[in-house]
């Protein structure tokens, strides 16, 4: 009995012991390397998506923010670019009217940041940029040659915003039992813009002369306007001055035959009264004259005045004029009758 409970037996137990906490700390150890060496740890950053993808499925999409998964093995982030880019095009190509020209444009885009979009894009294009600018520059390229067999070359320096919009309307239109080229990228259109449009020297030279038959054009139209302006001037001046002359010959006229008229019927009542009796006819002047005399008025008038009407008209108002008598002659003279 004593030999059991002997130092031996102790010492074999203890070490079993120690045994079993190396086991345990050494699975730990183990099961911590394993989850070390296949956790999934990414960094998102604005402008940018993680897509989740385990066995080559999509399982999310990742926000901008930290993405940590341990024991994952079979999962990875594939990081998508979503900022706004730009591809420039530069071609040879060929107008309505046959003339040849280089063309530089600009196309602004991003990919469309829906989950449903970014998953279709990676099965279908991947995430790599440069894959989706060569899909995108060889749309680019055929928009820009279909575009430029609908414009002149005149037109196209003259309407670059129309041209624009033209190669945008072929990106974004859906061709016959197709989606349109961006539908097709997962692209949203941002920007479309002609840069640059350059010509031969024989046209260029062409142009220029056609800038300076514009510019004498313009100055020759505007010479015209002003002789045109300056010749309404004159005529509404003339129409004025003739206004002006013809009012004042009617005016002229009307007093002539006012006075015509007032000198008939002067002539004419002084040849009734002279026909009826010359004697009555002189002493009817003389005590017209006395009667207005009479008044305490006394009228100034010239003594070539005829006062056959104005007596008569005057015999019963309170007004004198004074007329300078004439000689006394030995016989009147009959005045002149007018019919």
């Amino acid at each position: 009995m004593s030999q059991g409970n002997s130092p031996s037996g102790k010492s074999k137990s203890g070490g079993g012991a120690r045994l079993s906490v190396l086991g345990v700390i050494l699975l730990i150890v183990v099961v911590v390397g394993i989850g070390l060496s296949t956790m999934k740890f990414a960094q998102i950053n604005e402008g940018e998506r993680g897509l989740i993808v385990t066995q080559g499925r999509v399982e999310g999409v990742q926000e901008p923010g930290i993405f940590f998964r341990p024991f994952a093995p079979f999962t990875n982030i594939e990081v998508v670019n979503i900022r706004r880019q730009t591809r420039t095009i530069e071609q040879n190509v060929a107008s309505s009217d046959k003339q040849l020209y280089d063309i530089d444009i600009q196309v602004d885009y991003s990919r469309i940041a829906t989950p449903e979009a970014l998953q279709s894009s990676y099965g279908e294009i991947g995430v790599d940029d440069s894959q989706l600018n060569a899909f995108l520059d060889g749309f680019i390229n055929d928009a820009l040659k279909s575009a430029s067999t609908q414009f002149t070359l005149d037109q196209a320096l003259s309407d670059r915003g129309g041209f624009a919009d033209r190669i945008r309307q072929f990106l974004t239109s859906k061709a016959e039992g197709q989606r349109s080229p961006v539908e097709q990228l997962y692209v949203r259109l941002e920007a479309v813009k002609v840069l640059d449009i350059q010509v031969g020297e024989q046209y260029a030279q062409l142009l220029a002369e056609k800038a300076n038959l514009e510019v004498q054009i313009e100055t020759e139209e505007k010479r015209r306007e002003q002789i045109q302006a300056q010749q309404s001037n004159n005529l509404f001046q003339a129409e004025q001055e003739a206004t002006v002359a013809l009012t004042r010959e009617r005016g002229q006229t009307a007093a002539a035959l006012e006075a015509a008229s007032r000198e008939s019927q002067v002539r004419a009542i002084q040849g009734r009264y002279w026909r009826e009796n010359p004697e009555l006819f002189e002493l009817r002047q003389r005590e017209l004259m006395v009667e207005m005399m009479k008044n305490g008025n006394m009228w100034f008038i010239d003594p070539n005045t005829d006062l056959t009407l104005l007596l008569n008209q005057m015999a019963g108002s309170g007004s004198a004029p004074v007329v300078p008598q004439p000689a006394p002659q030995t016989q009147p003279v009959p005045p002149e009758v007018t019919p």
